[in-house]
C-alpha cells in the first residue's frame, strides 16, 4: 500500500442512547450469554434496534469492545481491515503491529493467498493479547456484497480464537459456509427479529415511559397489531397519538413499510418549515457535522439545529460530540421526499456535497454524489483523474462498474478512462476487451498530444501479450513506449524502468537471453528490484538454470508481499509446476499445478486456470499409475478455456502436451499434427523457445513410433533453436536423443559426438536426475540410457563418469543391456510390454514360453532345475520330450522378450545359473502384482487415516482381475492366486471401514460389494453394508442385506450369521423410522 487510508473515528464509537431507554428482561437474558459465545449474529430489517440494543448491552454490562459502525464505502478488504484493526487499537493501542506491517508492504491488488495470511497474522495477534476480547461490527449488510471481505471472515471463523468474541450485526444473515458446524456445535449464539420485536407488554411500557402516553387496552391492541412491536414504527406512532390519534388508527390495512413511509410523512408534516427543510437537505449526507452544514448548505448555527432535531426524537442518532446521523429507513424517507418535490434542490445540494468532499480529497464519496445526481460528466471528469487511486485500492469491480455507466463519447473525452478500463479487463483476463480499450486510450491520447498517457497504453497493451506470451506482438510496442518516456522529461524514472524490466520479458519469452539480461542490468543500475514476473526465475528457467530458478521462487513464495496482480502463465506455482516437471519431481508438479487451477478460479482468472490445467497433464503424464486419458482431459479442458478467452497462443503449450501424449500411445501421425498446430502458434509470435521445446517433443513422439529418420531431424533442428535460445538444459535432451538416434541407427561417429556433448551437459548443469527420475522430454522408460553408457564405456567416452553412472545403477558388470524395462500385468488379462511396446500374442511364437514367464515370476526370487520345469509345465512327457519342448519354449521367450539381441550374445531378463534358471534380479520388472501388494500392505500397515485410504485406494485399483486367471486350473500359480485375493479382500475391507469412520458411505457401499463379488461369505462386508444404509435412513436397504446374507451363509456354509451381524439387524429394527443423518 501506498499509505495508510486515514481513519474516521465516529465510526469507532457506538451509538448513543438516552438514559431512559427501555431495557427488556427478555432480550437482555439472551445477550447476557454472547461472553459464552465466539460468534453473536443480530439479524433483522431496519428499524428493529439493532444497534441500540448492542450500544446497551456493552453498556450495562461494562463490556469494553471494539466498535466498528460499517459504512458502504468499506467495501473492500483494506479498508475493512484498517477499520477492524484500528476498533481493536481503541482499547488496545499496540495491537496490529505485524497487520499493519504486512499491509503496508502488500501490493493493493489482493490475491487469494494474501486473503489467508491476512487472516493468519490477525488471529496470531488476537492470541497473544492475554485477556478476552470483544469486537462488533454494527450494520454489516453494507459490505456483505464483498468476496474479499467473506472470504476473511469465513477464514476468521474457521479458525476463531478461544479469547475473541465476535458480533455482528446486520439486516439479513450472512451465508457463510461455516455457520452451520457452529451452530450445531453451540459456537453460535442468533438474535432475531424474533428477538428484538417489543411484547404487547414492553410497547405498553415504551409508550408509557418514554413517551408518557396512556392508552386504553383496546388502543394498546391496535398499535401492537398495526406495528407488529417493530420499533421504529412505534416510536413514530408514539408521536402522533397526542395530536392527532385518529391519524393512527385509520389505515389498518398497510403493510409495516407502507405503514412507516405514511407515518414519516406525518411526523414530517407537522415539523415547522425551517426544521422541514433542514431535514431534506440534509438528507443527502451520511454523517452531519456543523462544518459541512455550514459549508453545503450556507447556514449558521446548524449545531442547534442538530441538537433541536436529536432531542424531538427524529430517528438521528449521535455518533460523537458533533456527528450524526439519520436512521436508514428515514434518511431514505427523507431523500425521496427532496428529490420528488424539489429536484432542482436535490442536484444543486449533492453537487455541492461533491465539491465539498473534492476539497477534501474523498474522491470516492465525491463520486457517490455525482452519480446521485446522475452528473456522469463530473464523474467521468473525477474517474479520469483519480480512478487511478481506486485502482491501487483494489476496487477493480466498483472501478469497471462505474465506467460502464459512462458513454464512450465522454470516456473520448476523458480518455484516461479508456486505460483504466483496458487495465480491469486485462486483469480478468477479457484480453480482446481490453485491447480495443488500450486502442481507444492510444487513439485519443494521440489527439491530444498526450504523449505520457499514450505510452501508459501502449504499455498495457504489450502487457496482454506478455501475459499470454506473445513477443513478437509485444516488442514493437514496449519499443514504442520506452522511447516516450525517455523522450519525456515529465515521465517518473521509475516508470521507464519498468518498461525496462518488462522489455527483458518479453526477450527471455523470445528466446533471446544475453539481451534480456542486458535490459535487467540497465533496471538494476537505478536500484531496482526484479521481481515483477518472477523475471529472475524464468530467465533461469529459459537458459535451463532449473535449480536457480526454483530456489527464486520458493525465496518469493516465502515473501508473500511480493506477489502482485493475476500474473497469468508467470504464477509462483504454475511456474514451480512445470520446473518440477522439468525435473521429474511428479507428485510435487501436480500439487503446485492444482494450487495454480484453483487459484485461477479463485481470482476469476480464466488464463491462470487453463495454465494450470495444462501443468498438471505434464504431471500427469509422468505419473504411470494414472490412466493416458485423464492427461489428455487436462490438457483439452485448458484448450477450451483458451478458445472460450480466445488466446489462441495460450494453446501451444497443451497441444505440446498432447503430441508427446499422443506419440507415447502410438498415434504418430495424431501427436504430429498435435505439434504442427502448436508450433503453428508460437511462430506466430516469434518464441523461439517453446517452438524449440514443440520440436523436441515432436522428435520424442517419432522416436516413440520408431521414425528413426524423422526424430533425427526433429532432435536437430531441437538442438539449433535451444543454441540460439541459450537454453543448456534444452540442449541437452536434444544431445540424448540424438546420441540414441545414432546409437540405433548404428551411426558410430555420430553416437560419439553427441554422447559426449550430452555428457559433458548434463555434469555442467547437474542435470543427473534425468539418469533416475521421468522427466516431460526424458525417456519414460529410464532403462534406455543403460545400453547408450554401457557403449560409451566401452569406447572410452567420459569413461570415469559412465563407469560411476553404471555403478549407481547396478549394471557396471553388464557388458549388454536390452535398453528397456520389462512391465508384466499379471492380475486380469495377462499382457507384457517391452519399455512401451506391447509383446503381441504373435510374438510369443509358442504358447509354453508365455507360460514359462509366468511359472517364473511367480516364483520370481527362485530359481529352478529342469526338473522342476518339466514337472510343473510338462508333467505327461518323459524326460527327453520335455527336454526337447522346454528348449524350444526358452528359446521362444528370450525372442519374445528380447527381439533385438544380437547372437551369441547374453540373454538378459531369463538367465541361467550353473544347471537352474529363472528371473535376472539385475534387471528392471516391473510387475502389477508386487505394486499391488506394496501399496495395500503400506495401506494396512499405515495408522493415520488420510494416509492409509491413499495407500489402499492406490494398490486396489490395480486389481484388474485375480491372479493368471487363465492358469486356473494350475497348481503351481493357486497359492500366489489365493495370497492376493485375500490381501485384496482385507484391504478393500480396511478401506471400507476408513470410509464408514469419515461418513463417505456410497465409497464404503461400493467397496463392500467389490468384497462380495470375490467372496459372497465375507460377513463383515455384509455387516459394514447394513450399517451404510441404517446410516443413509434407507432402513429396507439394511434389512434386505442382512437376509441376503443369511441367505448366502447357509447356502454356502451352513451356518448362520456371526452375534456382530445380527446385533446389527436387531438395532436396526429397534430404530425409529426417520432416523436423523449425522
Amino acid at each position: 500500500m501506498e499509505k495508510p487510508l486515514a481513519v474516521m473515528r465516529t465510526k469507532l464509537i457506538p451509538p448513543r442512547f438516552r438514559e431512559e431507554s427501555l431495557r427488556r428482561a427478555r432480550l437482555t437474558r439472551k445477550m447476557k450469554t454472547i461472553s459464552k459465545y465466539p460468534l453473536t449474529l443480530v439479524h433483522a430489517g431496519a428499524g428493529y434496534g439493532k444497534s441500540t440494543a448492542l450500544s446497551l448491552y456493552v453498556h450495562d454490562e461494562e463490556i469494553r469492545c471494539c466498535w466498528y459502525s460499517i459504512t458502504s464505502s468499506d467495501d473492500d478488504i483494506v479498508p475493512f481491515l484498517t477499520y477492524v484493526m484500528a476498533a481493536v487499537q481503541s482499547i488496545i493501542p499496540s495491537f496490529g503491529k505485524d497487520l499493519a506491517e504486512y499491509m503496508e508492504k502488500m501490493d493493493p491488488y489482493i490475491r487469494e493467498e494474501e486473503i489467508s495470511q491476512l487472516c493468519t497474522v490477525f488471529i496470531n495477534e488476537i492470541v497473544s493479547l492475554e485477556d478476552e476480547i470483544t469486537i462488533i461490527l454494527d450494520d454489516f449488510h453494507q459490505i456483505e456484497h464483498s468476496y474479499n471481505i467473506n472470504h476473511w471472515m469465513e477464514k476468521l471463523l474457521e479458525h476463531i480464537p478461544e479469547n475473541l468474541h465476535l458480533i455482528v450485526s446486520s439486516r439479513s444473515r450472512p451465508l457463510w459456509k461455516y455457520l452451520r458446524k457452529m451452530k450445531v456445535s453451540n459456537q453460535l449464539l442468533e438474535i432475531t427479529k424474533e428477538d428484538l420485536v417489543l411484547t404487547k407488554e414492553e410497547v405498553e411500557l415504551l409508550l408509557y415511559d418514554f413517551y408518557q402516553l396512556s392508552l386504553t387496552e383496546e388502543q394498546l391492541e391496535e398499535v401492537y397489531r398495526l406495528t407488529e412491536g417493530w420499533v421504529i414504527a412505534l416510536g413514530m406512532v408514539a408521536q402522533q397519538i397526542p395530536e392527532y390519534p385518529e391519524l393512527v388508527f385509520k389505515e389498518p390495512s398497510l403493510s409495516l413499510e407502507d405503514l412507516f413511509h405514511y407515518l414519516a410523512l406525518e411526523v414530517f408534516e407537522k415539523q415547522p418549515p425551517m426544521i422541514q427543510q433542514f431535514l431534506e437537505q440534509t438528507s443527502v449526507l451520511e454523517e452531519i457535522d456543523e462544518e459541512i452544514c455550514n459549508e453545503v448548505l450556507g447556514l449558521t448555527g446548524s449545531r442547534a439545529m442538530l441538537q433541536q432535531i436529536h432531542e424531538r426524537n427524529l430517528f438521528i442518532q449521535k455518533l460523537g460530540d458533533n456527528q450524526f446521523r439519520y436512521h436508514a429507513l428515514f434518511k431514505e424517507f427523507l431523500e425521496e421526499q427532496l428529490r420528488t418535490n424539489q429536484p432542482r434542490s436535490f442536484a444543486l445540494i449533492h453537487e455541492r456535497c461533491a465539491r465539498f468532499f473534492e476539497k477534501k480529497e474523498q474522491w470516492e464519496t465525491a463520486i457517490r454524489h455525482y452519480e446521485k445526481m446522475g452528473h456522469i460528466q463530473a464523474v467521468a471528469a473525477l474517474l479520469n483523474d483519480y480512478g487511478s487511486k481506486l485502482l491501487e485500492s483494489g476496487k477493480l469491480e466498483s472501478l469497471y462498474d462505474r465506467l460502464g455507466k459512462v458513454p464512450d463519447e465522454i470516456k473520448d473525452q476523458f480518455f484516461k478512462l479508456w486505460f483504466l478500463q483496458g487495465e480491469v479487463e486485462r486483469y480478468r483476463s477479457l484480453y480482446m476487451e481490453a485491447s480495443v480499450s488500450y486502442d481507444r486510450a492510444i487513439v485519443e491520447a494521440d489527439k491530444r498530444g498526450n504523449q505520457l498517457e499514450k505510452s501508459k497504453a501502449l504499455e498495457g497493451k504489450a502487457q496482454i501479450f506478455l501475459d499470454t506470451i506473445q513477443p513478437f506482438n509485444a516488442e514493437r510496442l514496449l519499443y514504442q513506449a520506452i522511447e516516450i518516456r525517455e523522450n519525456s522529461d515529465i515521465s517518473p524514472e521509475e516508470e521507464t524502468h519498468k518498461l525496462y524490466r518488462l522489455l527483458a520479458e518479453n526477450l527471455i519469452n523470445s528466446g533471446k537471453a544475453k539481451k534480456a539480461e542486458k535490459w535487467i542490468k540497465r533496471a538494476q543500475a537505478f536500484h531496482e528490484n526484479i521481481v515483477d514476473g518472477n523475471l529472475e526465475a524464468r530467465l533461469y528457467l529459459r537458459t535451463g538454470r532449473l535449480e536457480e530458478a526454483r530456489k527464486t521462487l520458493l525465496s518469493a513464495r516465502k515473501l508473500s508481499n511480493m506477489q502482485k496482480l493475476p500474473q497469468s502463465h508467470r504464477e509462483t506455482d504454475l511456474l514451480l509446476a512445470l520446473i518440477e516437471a522439468f525435473k521429474g519431481n511428479d507428485e510435487e508438479s501436480k500439487k503446485l499445478a492444482q494450487a495454480g487451477i484453483q487459484y485461477g478460479i479463485e481470482i476469476h482468472s480464466p488464463f491462470v486456470e487453463a495454465c494450470g490445467w495444462i501443468r498438471m497433464g505434464h504431471a500427469v503424464q509422468l505419473i504411470h499409475h494414472y490412466e493416458n486419458t485423464l492427461a489428455k482431459k487436462c490438457y483439452e479442458t485448458a484448450l477450451d478455456i483458451m478458445e472460450q478467452i480466445q488466446v489462441e497462443r495460450g494453446k501451444a503449450e497443451p497441444l505440446m502436451g498432447l503430441c508427446i501424449l499422443y506419440g507415447s500411445k502410438g498415434e504418430y501421425e495424431r501427436a504430429i499434427e498435435m505439434g504442427e498446430a502448436a508450433l503453428q502458434e508460437t511462430e506466430k509470435v516469434k518464441d523461439l523457445w517453446l517452438s524449440s521445446l514443440i520440436m523436441l517433443g515432436m522428435g520424442i513422439a517419432s522416436i516413440n513410433n520408431d521414425r528413426l529418420e524423422e526424430a533425427f531431424i526433429y532432435f536437430q533442428k531441437a538442438e539449433k533453436m535451444f543454441v540460439e535460445c541459450q537454453d543448456e538444459y534444452g540442449k541437452m535432451l536434444s544431445f540424448f536423443w540424438l546420441s540414441y538416434c545414432s546409437f540405433l541407427g548404428q551411426e558410430e561417429e555420430n553416437f560419439k559426438k553427441y554422447i559426449l556433448q550430452f555428457l559433458k551437459n548434463v555434469r555442467l548443469g547437474n542435470y543427473e536426475y534425468i539418469f533416475h527420475k521421468r522427466t516431460l522430454f526424458g525417456p519414460r522408460d529410464l532403462q534406455i540410457f543403460a545400453p547408450l553408457l554401457i557403449e560409451a564405456h566401452r569406447k572410452n567416452i567420459s569413461s570415469g563418469y559412465t563407469g560411476k553412472l553404471l555403478q549407481d545403477m547396478g549394471i557396471y558388470q553388464l557388458d549388454s543391456h536390452p535398453g528397456y524395462t520389462l512391465r508384466i500385468k499379471a492380475l486380469g488379462q495377462f499382457k507384457v510390454w517391452l519399455g512401451n511396446k506391447e509383446v503381441e500374442e504373435k510374438d510369443w511364437q509358442r504358447g509354453k514360453a508365455k507360460e514359462l514367464l509366468q511359472l517364473f515370476m511367480t516364483h520370481i526370487r527362485h530359481m529352478f532345475t529342469k526338473e522342476e520345469i518339466f514337472q510343473k509345465l510338462w508333467p505327461t512327457l518323459d524326460e527327453k520330450g520335455a527336454t526337447r519342448d522346454f528348449k524350444v519354449a526358452l528359446n521362444a521367450l528370450h525372442s519374445a522378450l528380447e527381439p533385438n539381441r544380437k547372437a551369441r550374445e547374453t540373454p538378459f531378463f531369463v538367465i541361467r545359473e550353473g544347471a537352474t534358471y529363472g528371473i535376472n534380479v539385475a534387471a528392471r520388472i516391473e510387475l502389477d502384482a508386487s505394486e499391488f501388494e506394496e501399496w495395500v500392505t503400506l495401506g494396512l500397515d499405515e495408522s493415520e487415516r488420510n494416509q492409509a485410504i491413499s495407500c489402499l485406494e492406490r494398490g486396489l485399483q490395480i486389481y484388474k482381475g485375480d491372479y493368471l486367471h487363465e492358469r486356473l486350473y494350475d497348481d503351481w500359480c493357486l497359492n500366489e492366486r489365493e495370497r492376493l485375493l485375500v490381501l485384496f479382500l482385507r484391504g478393500a475391507e480396511k478401506l471400507a471401514q476408513l470410509y464408514v469412520r469419515i461418513e463417505d458411505y456410497n465409497k464404503a457401499i461400493y467397496w463392500c460389494e467389490r468384497i462380495i463379488e470375490k467372496d459372497r461369505t465375507w460377513e463383515e462386508a455384509y455387516r459394514l453394508i447394513m450399517y451404510c444404509y441404517y446410516r443413509k435412513n434407507n432402513r429396507p436397504f439394511a434389512l434386505k442385506w442382512y437376509k441376503k446374507c443369511s441367505e448366502i451363509l447357509e447356502e454356502e456354509l451352513g451356518v448362520t450369521p456371526l452375534d456382530p451381524t445380527r446385533h446389527m439387524y436387531e438395532m436396526i429394527l429397534e430404530a425409529e423410522e426417520n432416523i436423523e443423518p449425522i
